[in-house]
Parts: C-alpha cells; structure tokens; sequence
C-alpha cells in the first residue's frame, strides 16, 4: 500500500531581507490612505531612521470619496488636502498620482511603464505594496496593484521594456546600476517581519485620522481602534513566536521578499 506523500515545506535558499537601513522607499499602493493604514508605523520609524520615502498612488480613489455630491475634481482635491495631511506625520517626502480609475477598467501593462519610472527616477532600495497573493480579497485594485507592482520590481532593469518617461530613461541608462534589494507587503497573512511600531502608533493613528474624504467622523475614531485592536493583537503573535522582544505592545505583520524569490528562485 503506497501512501501519499506528506506535503512539505522546503526552506527558501533567500532569507527574508531586513527593512532597517532602507535608505530610499518607494511605495505603490492602490488608494490615498492604504499604506499608512496597512504599514505606517513601519514608514514612519524608516522615516525616523534617515529614509526617503515617496508614495505612488495607482488609482484615482474617486469611487472611496464618501460626499456625493462632490464634483470629480472637488473631490480629487478633497483626497489631495487629506494626503498632504497625513504625509508629514509618517515622515513622506513625495506623493505621485498615476490617476487610473478607481474600482474601474484599466490594464496592468498601461499601469506598468508608469511604474517602471517610478523606479527608475526615484532608485529605491526598498519597495512596499499590497500582497497580491492575500488568501481571501475580493477588491480587485488591491491585488492587481499588488501584483503589478512585485512584477515592474524585477522587470524594470530590462533595457527593452521602456518607461512612461524617455528622459527618465535616458537618466537611468547613463547613471550607475542600482538593485531593489526588498519587497515588501503589506495586507498579508504571510508574514515574515514583525515590525515594532509602539514609538509611531501614535503618529500613525494621527495620519490616518487625516482621511476625511473617505470616511466620516463618526467612522475614523472606529477605524483607529480598529488598527489599535490589530496592531496589539500582531504584538502578541509576534511575541508569542519570538519575533518581537518581549514588552513590544504594538507591531506591524509585513512579507518582505527578496526580488530573486518573485521569478521562480528559491
């Protein structure tokens, strides 16, 4: 009688990277208020820490604008004031705006020339973006994004595949080579880095309570507690595993990947 064989798990020959030492951050996220909500404490201390963090927002977040009766640029401006709010708090030196619709049709590979020059014209070291591989969510911007994102990370040192931007190119291709040694997700429910966030909670609970456009305020006290809730509960998990020290109150569960790890290498 054979058996089936037990399902293994075989270690990666690629360590998961350490995020301290970022120097240069490059954020993709879907909407305006995604990555402080999912990683900013995490941004914030990286920030504390001397990097230069610049927030690239894919879609246009019209559809999460909760005034109806807010004209498309009134309510473009309305997300605008809220980030140029919450951008100082967390320690975000630049925003860029690729404008695609929000809940709407658009392409992966229109998005993604945009992205390599994003890449290219900021050089990060480190790449944040939503886990496009998160086991139950149904909005497709967050694993699309997500997606796209890890994708235009190992794709954007090929010469034949241009950016958005000819100048930008033409700057790359004379300034020396530089690699994206980490990327790093957030929404995950794979995590491998347990980041302690007890010294930015604060900061983050202040920047995401920024977002008025997207929700009321009755609702962004309940969305803080909400991430208070999360964040404890991370602490304790991260505790309890020996990935945070103990006393740690509040953490952050990012997938930090080396770029190798994205196409097929283990």
């Amino acid at each position: 009688m054979t058996r089936e064989p037990a399902h293994l798990s075989i270690p990666s020959l690629l360590p998961a990277p350490k995020i301290d030492g970022a120097q240069r951050v490059l954020v993709i996220q879907p909407h305006y208020d995604d990555a402080d909500i999912a990683a900013g404490g995490t941004l914030a201390a990286l920030a504390d820490a001397g990097a230069s963090i610049r927030y690239c927002t894919v879609l246009d977040d019209l559809v999460g604008v909760i005034d109806e009766t807010l004209s498309d640029e009134a309510a473009a401006a309305a997300l605008l004031r809220d980030q140029r709010a919450a951008a100082p708090i967390i320690g975000v030196s630049e925003l860029t705006h690729l404008g695609f619709p929000d809940a709407g049709n658009w392409s992966r590979f229109d998005v993604r020339p945009h992205l390599f020059r994003e890449i290219r014209e900021f050089r990060p070291d480190v790449i944040f973006t939503a886990d496009p591989w998160l086991r139950v969510e149904a909005h497709r911007d967050h694993w699309e994004v997500g997606s796209v994102a890890a994708e235009a990370a190992i794709l954007f040192g090929i010469p034949k595949l241009p950016s958005s931007s000819a100048s930008v190119d033409a700057a790359w291709r004379s300034a020396p080579p530089f690699d994206v040694r980490a990327v790093v997700f957030f929404y995950t429910d794979e995590p491998n880095t347990f980041y302690p966030i007890d010294g930015t909670w604060a900061r983050k609970a202040a920047a995401v309570s920024e977002y008025g456009a997207q929700f009321s305020q009755e609702e962004l006290p309940q969305l803080v507690a909400t991430l208070d809730a999360k964040a404890v509960q991370v602490a304790r998990v991260g505790v309890e595993a020996g990935h945070l020290t103990v006393g740690t109150t509040r953490a952050e569960a990012l997938k930090a990947v080396d770029p190798r790890a994205l196409h097929g290498a283990r």
